[in-house]
């Protein structure tokens, strides 16, 4: 379980998480160098990468949708190919 998760799971019910409260974007990072994307609803893509090498985004049915340098950049195609709104492709804790 990655340290995000482990952290949210941890808060006290009733606490606020700002990214949580939107509908679509949360951005979890599974394994070093490989974050999933979902929107509550729907499984919106994965990204691979680091900041040396680049990120590759792939969609939600793993067709490789590009290769960018910053991973918001990579967040923001994804979301923007399974239909979620680039501004809600923040993480959810930092």
């Amino acid at each position: 379980m990655s340290a995000r998760i482990r952290k949210a799971a941890k808060a006290p019910a009733g606490t606020r998480i700002t990214a949580a409260s939107r509908a679509r974007g949360l951005w979890v990072e599974v394994e070093p160098g490989f974050h999933v994307g979902n929107d509550g609803q729907q499984y919106l893509g994965s990204i691979t990468g680091n900041i040396v090498e680049g990120f590759t985004a792939f969609g939600p049915t793993s067709e490789v949708i590009g290769r960018f340098e910053q991973l918001d950049e990579a967040k923001a195609a994804v979301a923007l190919v399974a239909g979620a709104p680039a501004a809600d492709t923040e993480p959810l804790l930092s």
